[in-house]
């Protein structure tokens, strides 16, 4: 058995002291029972509400506008940072390696859309504007599928698909202006 000690010095000599006898030694807690655990977690939590209840600052609507402008002019600005096709190449081929680079940047995107906070002041109009970007997602990975494929007709349907979703109108409306802007990933008709 191997007996662990501490070495203290005193104005004599060394004196070995075992490590259960020093006080500043740190000893292993035991964890607390799981239920007293979980006691503790939603104590934490109703804390959190009711600090918030008391003049914790809610999430206005301009906070949101912020911050899915800046979600937006980001993807935008990763879009164009992409390279375009070497000599200008308009075959499915060169889009479908154009968009296997957008796909990610669109993906990102729309997850961080859909974790902005939802305040009260237009949150249906929000909604509506965060659905219609999951659809646009869908839509971009329906348009990579076909053009992989080599599939015009695909290519055609997913085109026509982000030339009719909402999602430009819904942003302009809420407010999101860079999100509503025709350079963006939500593709709006002419």
């Amino acid at each position: 058995m191997i007996r662990l000690v501490s070495r203290q010095r005193t104005r004599e000599s060394r004196v070995e002291v075992p490590l259960e006898r020093v006080p500043s030694a740190r000893r292993r807690r035991k964890r607390p029972p799981a239920s007293w655990r979980l006691a503790s977690t939603a104590c934490g939590g109703l804390a959190s509400l009711v600090l918030a209840a008391c003049g914790g600052h809610a999430v206005t609507k301009q906070d949101v506008i912020a911050q899915g402008n800046a979600i937006c002019a980001g993807a935008l600005r990763d879009l164009r940072a992409i390279p375009p096709p070497a000599g200008g190449e308009t075959s499915l081929p060169a889009l479908a390696a154009d968009l296997r680079s957008a796909l990610p940047i669109v993906q990102g995107e729309v997850s961080s859309l859909r974790a902005l906070p939802r305040p009260a002041e237009d949150r249906a109009l929000l909604d509506r504007y965060v659905a219609a970007m999951t659809s646009s997602l869908s839509a971009y990975r329906s348009l990579a599928a076909a053009a992989q494929r080599g599939d015009q007709t695909g290519v055609d349907r997913a085109l026509a698909a982000l030339q009719t979703n909402p999602a430009p109108k819904l942003a302009g409306r809420y407010g999101l202006s860079q999100c509503a802007s025709a350079e963006g990933t939500a593709v709006s008709g002419g």
